[in-house]
């Protein structure tokens, strides 16, 4: 009977996995890749294989295990959509996999899990490292029980966990050193805790192996002087105790309820209205209540305090609402290796529903109601998000890629805009049309690179480049986000042409949740260029001074 239940268990689980892959690959064939997405692969193709693990790691500010996994897919020779996606799909299905054939978790929870936004849509159709994130958790969680008589695999995946992001860093240190206090608060003193460790031959080699592939790559990652990121954290508008406080009582409620946050917005200089605060604070308390009452049952409060309490004071220095379903990871490792110790069910909450008077039957409708609003929402965020990406573009670069090659134009001088602050941060856009090309297709002041160096320049390294940006003559279109761009471009290098011409313009949505931010790409000319583009003159509006 029991072998019976497990094989329909199985089909249901294969079947699940076969529905979600397919919506997974219908929304990744319709998706557009964004900077995020260009950048990652223009860096793993271009760089080297030293820079890509000991230079750019500085300025990109996650380990390099990310690009050196595309790196080797590059190798293949594979098209560069499907080099990225299918590199993304592999990993998805990874974590599918482990969630429906080996978590401990009821029929109904492997049911809901799969349907949450950042599994289902933002870390499976997006290609960036947190799908692999969330497969280093598993793992984790997975190996976690049999830790002290199996702990190679189970640092093993703590080290796959460190080399992901440096959000898994601090993760993988919380988890550790949580384990170790737990046991010391179950009757354990500290010596015997050394003691047991010591004796554990294997245990203490990767430990220490563990502690110093932690320390190389925080090495490996610190950020310098000169990366653009320090700047954003040094002009942050909320303060790093305001910030470590969204941690807790607004990244819970974003993560899983509520989408008040904008992704083109870091936390650090969010400003939300109170309300949405209260909210936000009042659904964060109560998540946070329900995972103390797990956790309390079975020891496990320096589990559940530890490893986010590490995240946290990370995240309070840079984070964006794309980032927040890490807090998704760290619950499905609270929830699988809490649920090891002893199954997880309505009956850990029954004497707190006995003191607010409510039968078990009312506080099993509400732990259902509960569930249903998650599915809910999330559905709902999955909905617009795949509806928005396969109806419109995610990202303008395809689009503009396809009009350069479309009109002939690989071999004209295409000058990039540039940020007035900063002559290397160029035009997004510019960096997600890249890879749809073999060879750089426009030049700006920076113009060693495909991608975007993260490197602030000094001012006078600024005007240097400008001065030689200058040098090179009046080009023959100008890409900008804004058509009035071109006359500050123009200004800046001294050219009397007026670019007020619009040879190509696109729009497009970059979706989260339930919002979708627009983006325009124009490519700017002279009425000239656009006669001998078109055989005609221009007659649209007329952008200048």
């Amino acid at each position: 009977m029991i072998r019976s239940l497990k094989n329909k268990d199985n089909i249901i689980s294969l079947l699940y996995i076969l529905i979600l892959s397919a919506l997974v690959i219908t929304g990744s064939y319709f998706h557009e890749p964004w900077f995020d997405e260009a950048q990652a692969y223009l860096l793993a193709r271009d760089a080297s294989w030293h820079d890509i693990i000991f230079f750019w790691t500085h300025y990109e500010g996650h380990p390099p295990l990310w690009h050196m996994i595309l790196k080797c897919a590059v190798s293949l020779g594979l098209p560069y959509e499907l080099t990225l996606k299918g590199v993304n799909f592999i990993f998805f299905e990874a974590v599918l996999i482990l969630i429906e054939f080996r978590s401990p978790f009821s029929r109904i929870t492997k049911t809901i899990i799969p349907l949450s936004y950042f599994i289902l849509y933002q870390y499976s159709v997006t290609s960036r490292p947190y799908i692999l994130i969330m497969l280093a958790v598993l793992m984790t969680a997975m190996f976690y029980k049999e830790r002290n008589n199996k702990p190679i695999r189970y640092c093993l995946s703590l080290m796959f966990l460190c080399a992901l992001h440096s959000y898994g860093i601090a993760f993988a240190g919380g988890i550790v050193i949580a384990d170790l206090l737990s046991e010391t608060l179950r009757g354990h003193s500290i010596k015997k805790v050394a003691v047991r460790i010591l004796r554990n031959k294997r245990l203490l080699v990767f430990y220490t192996l563990l502690l110093a592939f932690a320390v190389f790559l925080i090495i490996d990652i610190m950020p310098r002087s000169d990366t653009s990121a320090s700047e954003k954290i040094k002009n942050s508008t909320n303060s790093y105790f305001l910030c470590l406080l969204l941690c807790f009582f607004l990244i819970p409620s974003e993560t899983l309820i509520t989408s008040y946050s904008s992704d083109i917005m870091m936390l650090q200089n969010e400003k939300n209205p109170l309300y949405e605060n209260l909210t936000a604070g009042l659904f964060s308390l109560i998540i946070w209540s329900c995972i103390f009452v797990i956790c309390r049952k079975r020891k496990m409060l320096p589990e559940m305090i530890i490893p986010y309490f590490f995240i946290s004071i990370l995240a309070s220095l840079y984070i964006n609402p794309h980032h927040f379903g890490i807090f998704l990871a760290y619950l499905l490792f609270i929830l699988w290796t809490a649920s090891d110790v002893q199954p997880v069910s309505l009956s850990d909450f029954s004497k707190i529903t006995e003191k607010a008077g409510l039968s078990p039957k009312t506080a099993k409708k509400i732990a259902a109601g509960a569930a249903a609003v998650f599915a809910v929402i999330n559905l709902y965020w999955d909905g617009y998000a795949y509806y928005t990406d396969i109806t419109h573009q995610f990202d303008p670069g395809k689009s503009l890629a396809q009009w350069i090659k479309n009109e002939n134009l690989t071999g004209k001088k295409i000058l990039a805009e540039w940020d007035a602050g900063n002559t290397h941060m160029i035009f997004d856009c510019c960096i997600t049309s890249s890879p749809y090309f073999e060879e750089k297709q426009y030049y700006e002041p920076y113009d060693e690179l495909t991608f975007i160096s993260h490197i602030v320049p000094s001012e006078s390294q600024s005007q240097a480049e400008i001065e030689m940006l200058a040098a090179k003559g009046k080009p023959d279109f100008i890409v900008c986000a804004k058509p009035y761009s071109a006359v500050r471009i123009c200004d800046e290098l001294h050219i009397a042409e007026k670019y007020n011409a619009v040879a190509f313009t696109e729009t497009s949505l970059k979706v989260f949740k339930s919002k979708a931010e627009s983006m325009e790409v124009y490519i700017m000319c002279t009425n000239e260029t656009f006669r001998e583009l078109y055989g005609r003159d221009y007659k649209g509006q007329i952008f200048e001074k």
